[in-house]
């Protein structure tokens, strides 16, 4: 998964990723889920509501892999 892939989330919202994966905050020192947890998140732009979020990378697929 790279910038620009666009992706869908089993709910069947769709969104353009916008950054690389990247460690939760939630799972450094001092984070809700430190030190049992380890995920990645992306933020996203949602194409329907046109705004943008932050997905955790094992809770979507990636639909078009952007050129």
């Amino acid at each position: 998964m790279k910038v620009g892939d666009l992706v869908v989330d089993p709910l069947g919202e769709t969104a353009i990723i916008l950054s690389e994966p990247h460690l939760s905050e939630d799972c450094m020192p001092d984070g809700e889920g430190y030190p049992d947890e380890t995920y990645y998140v992306v933020d996203v732009w949602l194409t329907q509501f046109g705004c943008k979020e932050s997905w955790i990378t094992d809770d979507f697929e990636v639909f078009s892999e952007a050129r």
